[in-house]
């Protein structure tokens, strides 16, 4: 019986029907297999594909955001600027007198009251939340775009913090002055003076005094020009938006040249480099300098000056931005005057940054009638306050022209720790001039 069944065992198999029937079963098999796997990676492909155009979407949601942020923004630090310069134009050329004109008590109201705006700058950020909670942060997971958006929204996060201490310090601030606000005095007749007749405007002249000489109203008025930290928030966010933009319209998530250049445009003080433009347009680089103006007629630096009643040399409109240009005027009647770029946002961070790598002052000055005679001022951290830092005097013309100075001639400022990069110094004589830049450059 075995022998049969070994036989008929052995005869079956060796059928050629039954052999090409298992060979086409098998090669079904694996057609179906294979089928099935080309199937799962097209649905793996399909699904990476709308996972990949899920996230596309959610970064053009945030870019539209930042189209919106970058424009308010503009608006934010072009009120905090403008604020901060009416701030210096009263704190630093402030007349000193015993009475105040129409105009002065006007301008002083008009800082009041920027100092009392309470301004919020309020990020887009719909796009970014719904982005978080898509689960398809982890296809931007190690790419140069995944940290350029956590660092935008943490920047977002830093300015609203720090705008809100600002504000909080002016509410308080603000509580101060009001309470010590005389009686029989309104505010609408400092800031509408020219409203009053001439009489009431000479009888409130002691109200004037008693408001803006009191250490509280100082306090607040100055309030503006403590921003510089905030602008230097800004300007950061400004160029992280920028280039959040560009990746997006490029379609790219790493960093190409054109983006590295504009990140490599934010001011980092930590890292101890010069910042190359101090003003640009007029526009003073408030967000890495701050200025100080300063004359021998000054009581805060002669016991004399004060002893003798001085005037000052200055007053509020000593130091304006006209147009494209920064506009500065000396009256004279001081043996000395001057007013300087300080390196530092403010004037609790004077910094002494690293400029040796630059080698040319690049100005662009006009006089206000030609024949003017000015100094140029630069000053190291170990420079002595007393007028011995080197001084390079130009002759201006009453047109625009450029002025290249090779930064040798300053021989004693140390450029590794340059912490007055650019100073004007008067003497005696009266003189008006406007500058529209003032760069560090290097050579080609």
């Amino acid at each position: 019986m075995l022998l049969v069944m070994r036989k008929l065992k052995q005869s079956y198999f060796n059928n050629n029907e039954f052999r090409k029937y298992l060979l086409y079963a098998l090669g079904e098999m694996a057609l179906v297999v294979i089928g099935i796997l080309i199937a799962l990676q097209i649905d793996n492909w399909n699904a990476e594909n709308v996972q990949q155009e899920t996230l596309k979407n959610y970064l053009r949601t945030i870019s539209r955001n930042i189209d919106s942020d970058l424009v308010s923004l503009d608006e934010i630090r072009a009120q905090r600027i403008s604020d901060y310069e009416q701030g210096v134009r009263w704190m630093n050329f402030d007349r000193r007198g015993d009475s105040y004109s129409v105009s002065e008590a006007i301008f002083a109201g008009d800082l009041i009251n920027r100092a009392a705006t309470l301004r919020q700058f309020n990020a887009s950020s719909s796009g970014y939340e719904a982005l978080k909670g898509s689960g398809t942060l982890d296809q931007m997971q190690g790419t140069d775009i995944e940290r350029l958006v956590y660092d935008y929204y943490d920047t977002v996060a830093r300015i609203a913090a720090s705008e809100q201490n600002h504000n909080d310090l002016g509410r308080l601030l603000s509580l101060q002055v009001w309470d010590g606000w005389p009686d029989s005095f309104e505010f609408w007749e400092l800031t509408s003076a020219d409203a009053l007749t001439q009489d009431r405007f000479e009888s409130q002249q002691d109200k004037f005094r008693q408001v803006l000489q009191d250490s509280a109203t100082l306090r607040f008025m100055s309030r503006p020009t403590t921003v510089g930290s905030l602008l230097l928030e800004y300007d950061k966010l400004y160029r992280l938006g920028s280039a959040f933009r560009r990746m997006v319209a490029t379609d790219s998530v790493t960093f190409d040249e054109t983006t590295v250049a504009i990140l490599d445009g934010i001011h980092d003080p930590s890292r101890n480099v010069g910042q190359p433009d101090l003003i640009v347009d007029g526009q003073v680089a408030w967000h890495s300098h701050h200025l100080v103006a300063s004359d021998a007629n000054d009581p805060r630096v002669s016991y004399e000056a004060a002893a003798a009643g001085l005037q000052s040399p200055y007053d509020f409109n000593s130091f304006r931005r006209i147009g494209d240009s920064l506009h500065l005027a000396f009256r004279g009647g001081a043996e000395w005057a001057g007013v300087w770029l300080v390196a530092g946002a403010d004037s609790t961070s004077r910094q002494a940054p690293d400029y040796s790598m630059y080698d040319t002052l690049l100005l662009e000055l006009k006089g206000d009638i030609g024949g003017e005679r000015i100094i140029i001022n630069m000053e190291d951290m170990e420079d002595p306050a007393d007028g011995s830092s080197t001084r390079y005097e130009l002759m201006l013309n009453d047109e625009w022209q450029s002025y290249e100075i090779d930064l040798a001639e300053f021989e004693t400022a140390d450029l590794s720790i340059l912490s007055v990069p650019l100073g004007f110094v008067f003497l005696e004589t009266p003189v008006s001039f406007s500058v529209r830049t003032a760069r560090f450059v290097k050579a080609d």
